[in-house]
């Protein structure tokens, strides 16, 4: 899970076993919230994603500028 405090190249790093592209369910595993935490971040424009269908995806740059921007 991520830890509030690092800085972009830790974010990274921490990052760099997920693939480019993750889920909804990736996303709250790695900040430690609910899918559903997750949905509201996206619809309120605060984390980036791009809907494949009916799926949501967040690419890994967007979340860890979320990251960044939220430290």
């Amino acid at each position: 899970m991520w830890e509030a405090g690092r800085k972009e190249l830790e974010i990274y790093e921490f990052l760099k076993e997920y693939a480019p592209v993750l889920s909804v369910e990736d996303v709250a595993h790695i900040l430690d919230v609910s899918p559903k935490t997750v949905r509201g971040l996206v619809k309120s424009g605060d984390l980036i994603a791009i809907k494949v269908g009916r799926l949501i995806r967040i690419p890994k740059d967007k979340l860890i500028i979320y990251l960044d921007r939220h430290d």
